[in-house]
C-alpha cells in the first residue's frame, strides 16, 4: 500500500505542487490588491447601500431559514415573495454556496465574505480541471489558470454584482465546445448515447452552467455552442455532427426552464407582473454593449497612464459597466494571437495546437461579433428579444479564450525546448520564470483601484447601523413591525439622494425578530400598500399604521435634504407624541408608538 502511495506521488508530485503553487498565487494576489490583513470576517467587505446589500440580505435569510425566495419579517404586514424576479433562481450554485458558509459561520456577513473570496479560488480550480484535461503542461496550467482566477472583470464587479463575478464555470463551457469539436464520442445522437459516461459528464457541466450567472452566462454558453455546432457541420457536411452542439444547448435551456419553473408557476396563480423587472426596449443593449477599444483600455492606469484612460472614457460616446471589459496583457496577447491566426493557413496536416487555435479563433470572433455595440446581440434584442442587455459581459468567455491560447502556446513552446539536447533544464527555467513574472505582473496590472474595500468606512458604519437597530429591537416586543420611509420601490429603483438603492435593508439585515415594511415586489399590492400609507398625512399615517398593529417608524435620513427632513421630523413627532432616537452617524432615526 505504502510502496503504491509512494509511486503516486513520485509520478505526480508536480501535478499536485503546481496545484498548490496556483492555490498560493491567488491568495498571495488577493492578499495584497485587497488588503486582507485589515479584514474582519464578521464585517462585510462591501456595505454601500447597492447591490451589495441585496448579497447580505440573501446571506442573513440563509442564517434563518431554508433558502431566499420568501420572507415573514420583509413587506410587512404582509411576507415577500420574489418570485417576480427572475435572476434571483438562476445562480443557484452560488446561493447554494453562500447557504453552506453562512450554516458553518452563523454570520451574515462572513456568509458573503467567504462567497465572495471562494469565487477566486474556484475559478483557478476549474480552469487548472479544464486545462489539464486538455493535457496542457501543469506548470503552464498553474499560471495561467491563476491569471484566470484574479481576472479584472472579476475584480472589478466585486461583491455588487457577485452573480456575475462567479463567473467560475467559463472554462467548462469552453471545455464542452472543445469535446463536440475534437472527440468523436460527446453527444452523438445514436442508439449508444445513454451508454457514453461522458455525457452524463456533459449533463452535470450543462447543470451547473444553467444556475449560474443570471441567465447571462447560459445564454452566452448556448451561443457558442450553437457557433461549434456551424463549425463542426461545415466542416463535416454531416448533420449528426451540428446536431451535438445543438443537444448541448437544448441541456442548458432544459436546466434553466427548471430554475426559473417556481417563478412561472408564481406567475400563474398570481398573475404576471411586468413592473418587477423592466428590460424595455432593444436600445439597453446598444448602451451596455461591447467596446473592442475597452477590451484593451485597463480600469485604473496605476498612476502611468491614468490620462489616457480618463481622456478615452470623458470623450468617448457609451462609457459605463462596459469598462470592465479589459483583457489584462496576458488576454491581450491571446486575443491577438487569435486575431492572427484567422489568416493563418489551413491545411489536412495541422496539428494539434493548430486545430486549437483555429476553432478558438472562431469562437473569438464569434464572441466579439455577438457581443459587440450594433452587433448580433443587439440584433436579438430588436428582433427576439430585449430581456439581456449587458452583452459587454460575455468579455469574461473571450478573455478564457484568450488565456487559453497563450497557455496552448507555451505549452509547445515548452515541448520544444524539452526536446533539445543542450541546455534544456536552464531554458526551462527562464522560460517559466519569465511566464510566471508576466502573469503576475498581468494581474496586478489589471487590478482595479477599487479593490482594496474601505475597510474603516465600513466598520464604522456597520457598528453604527447595528448598535442602532438593536436598540429598536431591544424595545420592541418579538416579532413586532416597524414601518419604512420614505416609500422605495423594490427592485431597482435607483438612489435618492445620499440614500442608495438598498438601504432600507439595513433594519433587516441587523434584527433578528423584528418585521419591516421595505422589500415588496413593485407593481404588487403589497407594494401599492405601502405606497398608499407613505402618502398620507402624518396624523393619519400614525393612526393607521397604530391600526394595522405596527410600533414605530424608522426613517433613512440619507434620502431626504435638510428642509425636507426637518418637515418629517416635527410632523410625525407631533403625530406620535414622543421624540425620535438616531444613530451614532445620524443616518438613522426611530420613533415608537
Amino acid at each position: 500500500m505504502k510502496s503504491k502511495l509512494g509511486e503516486h506521488f513520485k509520478n505526480k508530485w508536480q501535478d499536485y505542487c503546481s496545484f498548490l503553487l496556483m492555490i498560493v498565487i491567488i491568495f498571495a494576489m488577493l492578499y495584497h490588491l485587497m488588503d486582507l490583513s485589515q479584514l474582519d470576517i464578521n464585517i462585510p467587505m462591501s456595505y454601500f447601500g447597492g447591490d451589495d446589500m441585496g448579497v447580505l440580505v440573501n446571506a442573513k435569510q440563509f442564517t434563518e431559514q431554508g433558502w431566499n425566495m420568501t420572507s415573514d419579517r420583509l413587506g410587512a404586514p404582509f411576507t415577500v415573495q420574489y418570485y417576480d424576479f427572475t435572476s434571483s433562481m438562476m445562480h443557484n450554485v452560488g446561493l447554494l454556496i453562500m447557504k453552506i458558509f453562512a450554516v458553518i459561520t452563523g454570520s451574515a456577513a462572513a456568509a458573503m465574505n467567504l462567497t465572495y473570496l471562494s469565487i477566486y479560488f474556484m475559478a483557478g480550480i476549474i480552469s487548472y480541471f479544464v486545462m489539464r484535461n486538455m493535457k496542457i503542461n501543469c506548470w503552464t496550467n498553474a499560471l495561467a489558470s491563476s491569471v484566470f482566477a484574479v481576472s479584472p472583470y472579476m475584480l472589478y464587479r466585486n461583491i455588487g454584482h457577485i452573480v456575475l463575478t462567479e463567473c467560475y464555470f467559463v472554462p467548462l463551457s469552453i471545455l464542452i465546445c472543445l469535446w463536440i469539436y475534437e472527440r468523436d464520442d460527446v453527444l452523438v445522437p445514436d442508439r449508444n448515447f445513454f451508454k457514453r459516461k461522458i455525457n452524463y459528464v456533459v449533463l452535470f457541466f450543462t447543470f451547473l452552467i444553467a444556475n449560474n450567472g443570471i441567465a447571462y452566462y447560459p445564454f452566452f454558453t448556448c451561443f457558442i455552442f450553437l457557433v461549434t455546432a456551424i463549425s463542426k457541420l461545415l466542416k463535416t457536411g454531416k448533420i449528426r455532427q451540428g446536431l451535438r452542439g445543438v443537444i448541448a444547448t437544448v441541456m442548458v435551456c432544459f436546466f434553466v426552464v427548471l430554475s426559473i419553473l417556481p417563478g412561472k408557476i408564481y406567475t400563474l396563480i398570481n398573475g404576471s407582473n411586468s413592473a418587477a423587472i423592466d428590460r424595455s426596449g432593444f436600445e439597453q443593449a446598444e448602451l451596455y454593449g461591447l467596446k473592442i477599444a475597452q477590451l484593451f483600455m485597463p480600469v485604473n492606469g496605476h498612476g502611468l497612464y491614468d490620462k489616457y484612460i480618463d481622456y478615452y472614457n470623458d470623450a468617448a460616446f457609451l462609457v459605463n459597466e462596459n469598462s470592465t471589459a479589459y483583457l489584462g496583457i496576458i488576454g491581450m496577447i491571446g486575443f491577438i494571437i487569435l486575431g492572427l491566426w484567422l489568416f493563418a493557413r489551413r491545411d489536412g496536416k495541422d496539428g494539434i495546437l493548430s486545430k486549437r487555435l483555429g476553432y478558438l479563433s472562431e469562437l473569438n470572433i464569434a464572441m466579439v461579433l455577438l457581443g459587440t455595440i450594433g452587433g448580433i446581440g443587439a440584433m436579438f434584442a430588436f428582433f427576439v428579444s430585449p430581456l439581456l442587455r449587458g452583452y459587454n459581459r460575455i468579455s469574461i468567455f473571450i478573455e478564457y479564450v484568450a488565456i487559453l491560447a497563450v497557455a496552448l502556446c507555451m505549452d509547445r513552446l515548452v515541448e520544444v525546448i524539452n526536446a533539445k539536447k543542450v541546455l534544456k533544464g536552464i531554458l526551462i527555467y527562464i522560460v517559466y520564470g519569465v511566464f510566471g513574472l508576466a502573469c503576475i505582473f498581468s494581474i496586478w496590472e489589471g487590478c482595479p483601484n477599487l479593490a482594496t474595500p474601505p475597510y474603516d468606512t465600513i466598520r464604522e458604519e456597520y457598528a453604527s447601523d447595528k448598535d442602532f437597530v438593536e436598540r429598536i429591537e431591544n424595545q420592541l416586543d418579538e416579532g413586532a413591525m416597524v414601518y419604512q420611509l420614505p416609500y422605495h420601490e423594490y427592485p431597482e429603483f435607483g438612489p435618492v439622494n445620499d440614500m442608495w438603492d438598498y438601504h432600507l435593508y439595513v433594519g433587516f439585515v441587523h434584527s433578528d425578530t423584528l418585521r419591516w415594511s421595505y422589500g415588496s415586489i413593485k407593481g404588487r399590492e403589497e407594494d401599492k400598500w405601502n405606497k398608499n400609507v407613505s402618502e398620507m398625512s402624518y396624523g393619519d399615517m400614525v393612526k393607521y399604521l397604530k391600526e394595522q398593529g405596527f410600533a414605530g417608524i424608522y426613517v433613512d435620513r440619507r434620502a431626504y435634504l435638510d428642509e425636507e427632513f426637518s418637515e418629517l421630523k416635527t410632523g410625525l413627532e407631533g403625530a406620535a407624541g414622543g421624540s425620535f432616537i438616531s444613530s451614532d452617524n445620524g443616518n438613522l432615526y426611530f420613533i415608537k408608538f
